[in-house]
Parts: structure tokens; sequence; C-alpha cells
């Protein structure tokens, strides 16, 4: 994929997303369910099957579905890369603006372009947001073998613990990443092409933890029933008796990681490239939100630890964006980069 785009390209864009602000505020929500009757819709997942993002897409998409008209179609498509960098700049730069292409990148990829990524072309705040399930928790799951239960167990712990990350940085390995940095006996091994092979790893004894949201173990939640996984801190007061991984780190790094944990407050988003006309973007958004709040759809998540209690709707989630971004400072930033080498 190309780092950047022609002028001429960019001029195309730009032209789109002006045409789509001066299309008619009052277009009817008939003329967008007439244009969805019948048709495919694609979602993209930026990444590979098997893993917690494409389980939650694919959660998506079975559902969304019962709320577009006519019979529509919804096709997930796995585009992984870069964390879900790739399926962005797709959106952003080859996906026709149609609302029939959509896309679920992952859950670290809004603020890579203000971080300083280089292959992320992308604007974060020129995208369609139409909805996310919620904000997530992020926990560490350890091999329950090796009997650390509390964070006071991981630093006396004679044993450097061994967590798995992803080809490139992510929450699973900036945080543990950032302990190593404070003195805690662990170290992360990355490259791994989802959670679900480091999972694998963990339960083949090549690995000891994983730092991730619940659902990247929606298909293995005997190791949790099982204690073959144990939680020892997490990102949100959620798991009653699991320490807050703030405990862990003095109060200088809480800033890198409150950003690194900044996404984790809207979850993972549901997004159309810019320029899509308003009244499909409208119509979208309230398929989602109806989608999010139907029994089944809640019921199935729950099953998969996938966030049902508190959808986000799409213009409120590009207003949890646009806070997100604008957050950003130039010194956690640099501690940023320093911690994770981009």
């Amino acid at each position: 994929m190309k780092g950047s785009y022609s002028r001429r390209e960019t001029i195309e864009r730009l032209g789109a997303a002006g045409m789509a602000a001066l299309m008619p505020a009052n277009a009817s929500a008939q003329t967008a369910a007439d244009f969805y009757a019948g048709k495919t819709v694609n979602i993209i997942c930026g990444y590979n099957p098997g893993g917690g993002v494409d389980v939650g897409t694919r959660l998506i998409a079975k559902h969304i579905a019962r709320f577009l008209p006519g019979g529509a179609n919804v096709v997930v498509k796995n585009m992984q890369g870069a964390s879900g960098i790739v399926a962005a700049n797709y959106l952003y730069v080859k996906a026709a603006p149609d609302g029939l292409t959509l896309a679920v990148p992952g859950r670290d990829w809004v603020p890579k372009p203000a971080l300083g990524q280089a292959n992320a072309v992308y604007d974060s705040l020129r995208f369609a947001y139409i909805g996310s399930t919620g904000g997530f928790n992020n926990i560490a799951w350890i091999r329950g073998d090796l009997g650390i239960r509390t964070p006071a167990d991981l630093r006396n712990s004679r044993k450097k613990l061994i967590f798995g990350g992803l080809p490139q940085n992510t929450v699973l390995s900036s945080v543990p990443k950032l302990l190593q940095d404070i003195g805690m006996p662990v170290n992360v091994i990355m490259g791994y092409e989802n959670t679900a092979r480091i999972v694998l790893a963990i339960e083949q004894k090549e690995l000891d933890a994983i730092y991730t949201a619940i659902t990247s173990l929606a298909r293995r939640r005997d190791l949790i029933d099982t204690k073959a996984l144990v939680p020892v801190f997490q990102s949100e007061p959620e798991q009653p008796g699991v320490a807050l991984v703030d405990e862990l780190v003095p109060e200088p790094q809480r800033l890198l990681l409150r950003l690194i944990h900044a996404s984790a407050t809207f979850g993972m988003p549901l997004i159309a490239p810019p320029g899509t006309p308003p009244d499909r973007v409208e119509f979208l958004r309230k398929a989602f939100f109806d989608m999010a709040r139907d029994a089944a759809f809640q019921a199935e998540a729950v099953t998969i630890g996938e966030p049902a209690s508190d959808p986000v709707e799409g213009a409120a989630l590009a207003g949890k964006v646009s806070d997100m971004l604008r957050s950003l400072n130039p010194a956690t930033v640099a501690a940023f980069k320093s911690l994770t080498g981009e």
C-alpha cells in the first residue's frame, strides 16, 4: 500500500467529502432503506480470523444484518496488517464512500497518525463513525500453574514472565513493556499473528501471559473456567477482587498508561469512509444502535465477553475520538514512542 497519495487523489477525496456535506440534511431515511435493500455490505476486519477483533466483528455482522432492509447481506473480509492500520488505510484511500464498505480496524488504530506512525495515512477524525458496542476492559491473564494471583506475587516472582505481543505495538505489548521498564519481572515476545495464536502459545507453555480483553478468550473459555489462566490485574474495575494496573505503576507513568488505554474507553469502532452520504451514515447508525440494544445480540455478546450494556452511538463516538486526540500532549507522545520504539 502506498504510504501517501497523489495531489489529484487528495483533491478527489476532499471533493467527495465536500459534495457529501452539501447534500440535503433532510434526505429521507426511506431513501437509504431503499438503497440498502438487497445489497451486500462488506465489513473489513483489521485482523486475521480467530482473534478477539475478528470474533467481535463477526458478531456485529451477524446481528446487524437483521436491522438492514430487504434481505441485505453482510460479509466480513479480513484485511490484517499493522494492527488495524492496513484496514483503516484501505477504507480511507481506496474504499468507495457509498455506505457498502465499512470496517472494524481494531482497538489501537485511532491514535496512530497522531503518534507519528509513518504508515498510517488516514485522518482518524474524517471517518464516519457508525457506533461501538462499548468500552472494554484489558486484563492480564497469567498461567494458573505459576501461582501468581496478585501484583505482589508478580513483583516477587523469581521467574520472568513472558507476555505475547502482536507484530506491531498495541496495548497487548505496551503495558507489559511499561511494567518491564519500571523493574517488574516481565518480558515481551512480539510477532504473534493474533491473540488466538498467543493463547495457544500460553497453553503450550511457550508463553506465560497475555494482556487483552476477555473477547480474546471467547473461543477458549475453558482456560478461564479451569483456572489454566487467571486474571491478575486489569485496566477497569470490572472483575471483582482483581487489582487495577494503575496500582503497579508509579504516578509519573500513569499519564502514559492512560494514553495506552485511551481507545478502550470507546471500544472497537465500526466506521465508514470519509464522504459517505449523510443519510446512509444516519441509517447505519440507527441500525447499529438498534442492534446493540437487541436482546439476542446482547445475549450472544455476553457469551463471548463483548461489551453489551453501554453501546456508544455514532455521533457520540466521533466526539470521544476527537476528545482523545485533543488530549494528547508532546511529552506523553514522546514517552509513548520511547516505550514502544516507534
